[in-house]
């Protein structure tokens, strides 16, 4: 019992270290498996803030195209509106004129 007490004992001490280092190597490769991911997340992440700091300055220049381009329309529409207006006198002055 004794030399089978002895032997259990040098076998746990001979196979302790390969059990150790079957952890390790498990540890190892859960730590690559999460740094991979990490990594992976990160790139994904800078894309996508990119994205949007490219979107949000895109969005900014079409403001000011919008701004300049409602100006020029309401510059346009008030020429319109005083053509029309010019318009209508010339045609009454028109009419005006075939009654005389």
């Amino acid at each position: 019992m004794l030399k089978l007490n002895i032997i259990t004992a040098v076998v746990l001490l001979i196979l302790a270290p390969v059990v150790h280092a079957k952890d390790v190597s498990a540890q190892q490769a859960g730590y690559n498996n999460a740094l991979q991911k990490m990594e992976k997340a990160e790139a994904e992440y800078k894309a996508d803030a990119q994205a949007v700091a490219d979107t949000e300055k895109f969005i900014e220049k079409k403001k000011k195209q919008l701004a300049e381009e409602q100006k020029k329309a309401e510059a346009s529409k008030k020429i319109l509106m005083e053509s029309k207006e010019k318009l209508e006198q010339a045609q009454a002055a028109l009419d005006k004129a075939w009654k005389e």
